[in-house]
């Protein structure tokens, strides 16, 4: 993953529209249009007047009061006194579902609306049966949660397809719980005074809503708000989808575990990695949600515990991955995340793998935190063995009967396996299959290149179900492409990045767009670069810009826009071939092919120094290759790092990048670690931190505050890393010249 930005409908045109909130299609408001109410807002709205009625009538609002939706139902608890208002909105609410859903079914939800007439007159207050009603109260809540103010238009096939899920299974729960008589015309009865039938009811219908609200949590369709509003007068697992957990354990034993803070979804290092751009990945995230749930419809243990997204480089899997980890992060559904990286030496192998698992887990959960620490000072000689016997000791023997007591799945998000190197990246792998996925209540979603013998792996193992992302009908991935071009490139956008210039009120047209989507070919970091490309001020500006991407033939992809950016970054001034140019390629080349083979980003003033050139001007060489470098910050000195790995692929292959831009990687590595080593040489001395005799003999923790002033960052990164470039360049050419 590259610590890239892989853009799957979630990137951006720049730092300056980063975090702009993006209205998606499903959250248009029905009147945004001024066109007239569809019927299903017709029906809540009627459901609403209706609800008030009942109200006013059993003395439960005041008049003059406003009613803010039927979500008001559940703010007393459904006694009998009340249950012709739950009744009477769960009704309306089903009258207007039944408009919406798919054909297959709208048989059992207009079956239900009977069986609810059912429980409205039946007479008995016991337990099980306020229970019930309480229910029905949050299954209504369920839908208006999902439906209200939204045309019936914009909501994606996938919610429609949940909703009807959810009242199919709702219907079926309840036909246990009555007596059928069919006289012509279906009647229905309550099963008198059999509690054991309500109670099992209750439980089914308890697994049905719970699935229901992790999968469009998951896929976005509902949001952590809507909880809050529902759950105010619930109990149970809906309370623990959004209770703040008690994650402030602390501990020395924790502190011994040599986690990997850049691993986690929402390090620093993966601040470019953006979620999926609001309104796409729908249909994707939908089905994630739906194998994530699948915990509370199956037996136990009957469900496939991992989800592998597979897929060529560019096409947005990483995106997918925080997105996920996002999503289920925010109803305490997450348990660990561990994003690999090729270009972070603690990314890319599998030491400290289960030590960040294992600590992500204890800051999580409080208990699961004690647990892990106990594990830690009852076995300590765990922490050095194996990755089999680590994960044992630090996470399954102490957390499995916590996790067998969850109300809701745990999911571990693993992003890039094919960027850790092998045979790490293997047994990582057979770690997942053979122990974590063996979890109670786990489920694992990992994204990875097909690589040969990973794939070969995991689509083995019965334990996993398997997406092929490049595989996705490509009328879904256009659309969702359309969507993030048709915000990034519209005409507010583009006056906000070329405010003042002569390109300011350009926008393309929307045949313009459409040739974009089609050259994307379904790639979103095409789609990302190109955006970039048009909104950078460097180049020919926008206009010309985006005429030469749209000469492109599709197929052509990344190869040939990696192409048109290194054509953009060649300066107008200067006469090909001539000692100038020469001068600027070699800078040029030095810039980038440092970049790109770094073990961990360091600052443009870092890298200068580490390198000793003779003009230390890094800066404009970087900033000109805007488009497929991420600057950390916009200060004086900032950090860049690659948007997206495919990149380093293209600069590196000689058979696809021009000859003078090729990247010889193993001679960029061999300059990189000659120079740590003469930094080390010019700045390593004893006693470098300035301790003091009577101090040097104490253990590192009792030391007082150390004196770092000359450990520059510089010395940091030579320090740690030269033995690696050292180890991916030719030493016979080192042997030769030195």
């Amino acid at each position: 993953m590259s610590g890239a930005t892989e853009p799957h409908g979630g990137n951006t045109a720049g730092d300056s529209e980063r975090n702009t909130p993006i209205p998606s299609r499903a959250a248009t408001p029905v009147t945004a249009s001024g066109s007239r109410p569809s019927r299903t807002h017709r029906f809540l709205a009627k459901a609403e007047k209706k609800i008030d009625k009942f109200k006013l009538k059993l003395g439960l609002k005041e008049k003059g009061t406003e009613s803010h939706g039927t979500s008001e139902a559940s703010t007393t608890a459904p006694t009998g006194r009340t249950w012709a208002v739950v009744a009477g909105a769960l009704k309306m609410t089903l009258s207007g579902a039944v408009l919406l859903i798919p054909d297959p079914f709208k048989g059992p939800a207009e079956a239900l609306l009977k069986i609810i007439d059912v429980f409205e007159q039946t007479k008995s207050n016991n337990e099980e049966m306020e229970e019930l009603k309480a229910r029905c109260d949050l299954l209504n809540e369920s839908m208006v949660n999902a439906i209200k103010g939204k045309d019936e238009r914009l909501l994606s096939a996938e919610l429609k397809e949940s909703i009807g899920r959810l009242l199919k299974g709702i219907h079926d729960t309840f036909r246990a719980t009555v007596v059928e008589y069919s006289t012509g015309i279906s009647a229905y009865a309550m099963v008198e005074d059999n509690a054991e039938v309500v109670k099992d009811a209750n439980q089914k219908m308890d697994r049905i809503l719970q699935c229901f609200w992790i999968e469009n949590l998951i896929a976005g369709a509902l949001v952590l708000s809507d909880i809050h509003k529902t759950v105010k007068y619930q109990e149970g697992w809906m309370l623990k989808l959004c209770a703040a957990t008690d994650n402030h354990f602390k501990s020395a034993s924790l502190d011994k575990l040599k986690h990997v803070p850049g691993a986690a979804y929402d390090s620093q290092e993966l601040a470019k990695v953006n979620p999926c751009f609001q309104g796409t990945r729908v249909k994707l995230l939908a089905g994630i949600g739906r194998w994530m749930s699948n915990t509370a419809l199956e037996e136990q243990g009957s469900g496939k515990p991992i989800y592998v997204l597979d897929g060529i480089a560019g096409i947005g899997k990483s995106t997918v991955a925080k997105t996920v980890a996002q999503h289920a992060a925010a109803f305490n559904s997450l348990g660990a995340t561990f994003f690999f990286s090729r270009d972070h030496a603690d990314r890319q192998q599998a030491a400290d793998f289960v030590h960040t698992i294992a600590y992500q887990l204890a800051c999580c959960d409080a208990s699961y935190g004690k647990a892990i620490a106990t594990a830690i000072d009852g076995h300590p000689e765990s922490l050095h063995k194996i990755m089999a016997q680590q994960f044992s000791v630090l996470v399954a023997k102490p957390l499995s009967d916590m996790l067998k007591q969850r109300a809701t799945p745990l999911v571990f998000v693993f992003d890039a396996l094919d960027e850790c190197a092998q045979p790490d990246a293997s047994d990582i792998l057979s770690l997942i299959i053979t122990s974590i996925s063996k979890l109670p209540n786990v489920k694992v979603f990992l994204t990875t290149r097909p690589d040969l013998v990973l794939r070969i792996r995991y689509q083995s193992t019965a334990l996993a179900n398997c997406f092929h992302l490049q595989e996705i009908e490509a009328v879904i991935v256009d659309s969702d492409i359309r969507l993030y071009l048709n915000y990034y490139l519209s005409l507010s956008n583009i006056q906000k990045v070329f405010e003042g210039t002569e390109w300011g009120s350009w926008a393309p047209t929307k045949h313009q767009q459409e040739q974009l989507v089609r050259v994307s070919d379904k790639l979103f970091i095409f789609a990302s670069t190109a955006v970039k490309l048009i909104l950078s001020y460097q180049g020919r500006g926008p206009e010309k810009t985006l005429t030469s991407i749209l000469n492109l033939e599709p197929k052509q992809g990344m190869v040939k826009l990696y192409q048109k950016v290194l054509e953009i970054a060649m300066p107008t001034d200067i006469l090909r071939p001539s000692k100038d140019w020469d001068l600027w390629l070699g800078d040029f080349k030095t810039a980038i092919g440092t970049t790109i083979i770094l073990q961990h980003p360091v600052s443009v003033k870092a890298l200068e120094r580490l390198l000793q050139l003779e003009s230390p001007d890094l800066g404009p060489m970087l900033r000109n290759m805007h488009s497929v470098l991420a600057p950390f910050d916009d200060g004086p000195n900032p950090t860049y790092k690659i948007h997206h790995k495919s990149f380093p692929d293209f600069i590196t292959n000689a058979a696809v990048c021009p000859e003078d831009f090729w990247i010889e990687e193993s001679k960029y590595h061999l300059q990189l670690a000659k120079c740590c080593l003469k930094t080390m040489d010019q700045q390593l001395c004893l006693n470098i931190c300035q301790v003091s005799v009577a101090d040097q003999y104490k253990a590192l923790a009792d030391l007082p505050e150390l004196n770092k002033e000359r450990l520059t960052e510089e010395l940091q990164y030579a320090v740690c890393n030269w033995a690696a470039h050292f180890a991916k360049s030719n030493p016979e050419v080192f042997d030769k010249k030195n």
